[in-house]
């Protein structure tokens, strides 16, 4: 990613400051994750997919979110300022780590994280489209290096980890709620080299039910001494 992307344009700028201001009140959302991985190192192609959902209540700072990845369901939390990540079988259990205080805590949310990405890239206005029957406006993005990988550095619950390698290139999207500014739906496309190997993926989340009652649910067995290093096993 050496070229310098375009300068942003002001109708895009206006309509994430929007947004912006849109989910600063925003107390509880829901939000459905697909994420499609092609990987390649010249000789095997190797193809993942990994669907989840979530639930967030900001104004209690909790959320919840369960990823399926093939035979694999992994469940994650986030309550007050620690994150527990479901760890895979044969070990189970869960893994804990602070979340930042240093910055509102909505941003450890997926809605909240994707629209501070948008923020802190060069951004470009598209026009009206249409998203599942319905009106949007679509405002596209030029993502760093640094700003993917310290968003991706965010291991809160609910996130997939990525081998990040060199990143080759990044495109990202938002669709808007031209009534409200509230994202509707947003998209990243990645593109990493590493070593002869490349890797492209695609994570697309769909956002809803703002502001409708919430309920984040956390068992008391996700407390119960839980990883301080990370799930065992993991790279």
């Amino acid at each position: 990613m050496s070229d310098s992307p375009p300068p942003s344009d002001e109708r895009a700028v206006a309509a994430v400051e929007e947004a912006n201001r849109s989910i600063a009140s925003v107390d509880a959302y829901r939000f459905q994750m697909d994420m499609h991985v092609t990987a390649s190192d010249g000789d095997q192609l190797r193809t993942v997919s990994v669907d989840g959902d979530g639930a967030v209540n900001v104004s209690e700072k909790r959320m919840q979110a369960t990823t399926q990845m093939q035979d694999q369901t992994v469940k994650s939390y986030i309550d007050g300022y620690r994150a527990y990540q479901g760890c895979q079988d044969p070990w189970g259990g869960y893994a804990v780590e602070n979340v930042s205080r240093s910055e509102p805590w909505a941003t450890a949310t997926p809605l909240h994280r994707q629209v501070l990405l948008f923020e802190r890239s060069n951004v470009y206005w598209q026009g009206n489209e249409t998203r599942n029957g319905n009106r949007t406006v679509l405002v596209t993005a030029s993502p760093s290096a640094n700003t993917i990988e310290s968003l991706m550095n965010r291991r809160q619950a609910g996130d997939v980890a990525l081998d990040r390698g060199s990143l080759a290139n990044a495109t990202a999207r938002l669709w808007l709620d031209p009534e409200t500014n509230r994202p509707v739906q947003s998209e990243l496309d990645i593109e990493i080299s590493q070593r002869g190997a490349t890797a492209t993926a695609t994570i697309t989340v769909q956002y809803t039910d703002y502001d409708e009652p919430t309920s984040v649910s956390i068992p008391q067995g996700v407390y119960k001494d839980p990883y301080e290093l990370g799930c065992p096993g993991a790279s």
